[in-house]
């Protein structure tokens, strides 16, 4: 162990400090192995997938085991299920709600486009018509906190 790590390694815990440990022998293999399968000779890197490198490298990502969910009681069971029905029909409810407004501003759409066609026949064509190019405006400026570089000018109106 080289000295930085010594005096890192004094300041952790035990269990920090075989972390770190770990972590070192494992960059080190890690070199060891890459410097056998030919990485360090010309500089471009070799993409062998069967090499040891790689299975050093997936030995270290996935040592660990996956943890165990603990067994739930009945009680847990019965409480989770509750609380899975409570935000079930919460999330339906809250659907319903945003679906009749939907429906609500689709029926003013509606009659306000009906209205305009008993009043102007050529404002509803108008109105009706789609642009031959209508794309996102690319000058718009997006919303930001800060103020504009391009200051507005109210003197000079147009």
């Amino acid at each position: 162990m080289c000295g930085s790590v010594r005096a890192i390694s004094t300041a952790l815990s035990t269990s920090q400090r075989f972390g770190l440990l770990r972590a070192t022998k494992a960059t080190k293999e890690v070199k060891r192995a890459s410097s056998r399968t030919g990485g360090g000779g010309s500089g471009a890197p070799t993409h062998e997938v069967s090499g040891t490198r790689y299975e050093m490298m997936k030995q270290i990502l996935y040592q660990e085991e996956p943890r165990q969910l603990p067994q739930l009681s009945a009680e847990d069971v019965d409480r989770h299920m509750t609380i899975m029905r409570a935000q079930k029909i919460f999330h339906m409810t809250a659907s319903a709600t945003r679906r009749a407004e939907r429906m609500a501003k689709f029926e003013a759409m509606r009659s306000a486009y009906e209205a305009l066609a008993d009043v102007d026949q050529r404002l509803f064509n108008g109105a009706c018509q789609k642009e031959a190019n209508a794309t996102f405006p690319r000058q718009m400026r997006v919303p930001t906190e800060t103020p504009p570089t391009k200051i507005w000018d109210y003197l000079t109106t147009k």
